[in-house]
């Protein structure tokens, strides 16, 4: 091996003895070595929001589980279950799991390309609707860019107002 092929080579970090967080959040998986081990849990949140960045924020409602050497999954609430968890490997393995969210599924380029065709054809559907709609009421027309703006209101005979001074009130006149 040459000394060029030697400057790109990669050189391993020596992680004997350190604990690795091995992080699921979806499809999504990720590893991270973890050179202090008395983390806490408010820190492996912490840390779990800036390895998962744009997916999980601060706000997020979330429950952490590893599986145990039976293979069930036990939540981590507090720092004393990350301390038993921790115990158990040196790769401790997480399961990211966010209330009140519905994991978005993961879509091959040729499946949002159907998506994306379909929603044309929806689109086109709901254009013409209007368009049909337009010619019984005349109330919208068709913007520049194919969508639907509205018109401003002309006022009917049936809703203008009365003069002012034609319009008396318990004897005073209006205004």
């Amino acid at each position: 091996m040459s000394a060029k092929d030697n400057a790109f080579s990669f050189l391993p970090m020596d992680l004997s003895g350190k604990l690795i967080i091995k992080a699921r959040l979806g499809e999504d998986i990720r590893m991270v070595p973890i050179f202090n081990e008395d983390i806490t849990y408010d820190e492996l949140l912490l840390m779990l929001q800036r390895v998962f960045k744009g997916r999980l924020s601060p706000t997020d409602d979330v429950t952490l589980k590893y599986k145990d050497e039976d293979g069930d999954l036990v939540t981590i609430a507090e720092s004393s279950d990350l301390n038993l968890a921790k115990q158990l490997s040196r790769v401790l393995k997480i399961n990211v799991f966010i209330h009140g969210r519905e994991p978005l599924p993961t879509l091959d380029s040729h499946e949002v390309q159907e998506v994306r065709r379909e929603l044309c054809v929806i689109r086109d559907k709901v254009n013409t609707i209007l368009d049909s709609l337009d010619g019984k009421s005349g109330g919208t027309t068709r913007g520049a860019r194919g969508g639907s703006t509205l018109s401003q209101p002309q006022p009917s005979s049936s809703t203008t107002q009365p003069e002012p001074t034609s319009t008396k009130m318990k004897g005073k006149q209006r205004s």
